[in-house]
């Protein structure tokens, strides 16, 4: 008879974690749909296209690119896409980003950040989300991600993220690449610029760019030729912050093209 109810209890204890699991998954689903709608509501406010999913064109553009942000991880999603073109050609939009990683050794490694020149990975940001998969634990890195197209931009390919305190010290230690600026230590302190043509990076970071860039919290920036992507790491951005974040981008955009002194 006590094995019987036993066997009750952990069929009920079953149940409860089920039913639980579903809850969080609706819930999960409901937060994202809310998103999207909010997200859409906003890309026809300003005059953008909007597709639950980025479109193909776009999204094989930019892993064309070859762009290390979306060469991490597993599972990536490219969504809550909106997009559209400026009256002089150069095309803009934003989208959401994410990618798994497996707990233990290789979510260690996404906070640590780039131990070498070639490692992908950044250093991670607020709001990590965990999901359980049928006993598996795993994390995701999700990124609001503004991207820009423009022939006139020529940009030599680089990449440019938050400096980690301590670690990047010893990475630099042993060789691993940071573009400096003596007439701007702020900037140096805070981010770490690595790129295959130093001098050509230099013309595009020019005093104007930098001063800019120290005037806002730390981003998380790749280029190549007449592509850009801005991000920071792990955050998306709100529905309602969104218009500023677009200006936040053009404002990149105009900045690297024109290259004040």
């Amino acid at each position: 008879m006590g094995w019987l109810i036993a066997l009750i209890i952990w069929v009920i204890w079953v149940l409860i974690l089920l039913g639980l699991l579903a809850l969080v998954v609706y819930l999960a689903d409901y937060l994202e749909k809310k998103r999207r709608e909010a997200l859409e509501q906003v890309a026809r406010s300003l005059g953008m296209s909007f597709s639950a999913e980025l479109p193909e064109g776009i999204r094989s553009r930019l892993l064309q690119a070859g762009f290390k942000l979306f060469e991490q991880g597993y599972d990536r999603r490219f969504y809550n896409s909106m997009s559209k073109r400026l009256i002089d050609g150069t095309e803009i939009g934003a989208f959401d980003y994410q990618y798994g990683y497996p707990s233990g050794r290789g979510k260690r490694r996404a906070r640590a950040g780039a131990p070498t020149p070639d490692d992908h990975r950044y250093p991670s940001g607020r709001g990590k989300s965990r999901r359980i998969v049928w006993g598996k634990s795993r994390g995701t890195h999700c990124q609001s991600v503004f991207w820009a197209y423009c022939e006139d931009l020529r940009l030599p390919h680089f990449r440019l993220h938050p400096e980690v305190p301590l670690f990047h010290d010893v990475a630099k230690a042993f060789g691993m690449q940071d573009i400096n600026f003596e007439n701007h230590p702020d900037f140096s302190r805070r981010y770490l610029l690595r790129g295959e043509d130093e001098a050509k990076i230099r013309l595009r970071f020019h005093p104007s760019f930098l001063n800019f860039l120290e005037q806002h919290p730390p981003c998380c920036a790749e280029g190549s030729g007449p592509q850009l992507i801005v991000w920071r790491d792990d955050q998306q951005v709100s529905p309602e912050k969104m218009a500023d974040w677009l200006r936040f981008g053009e404002e990149w955009v105009q900045r690297l093209r024109l290259r004040r002194v």
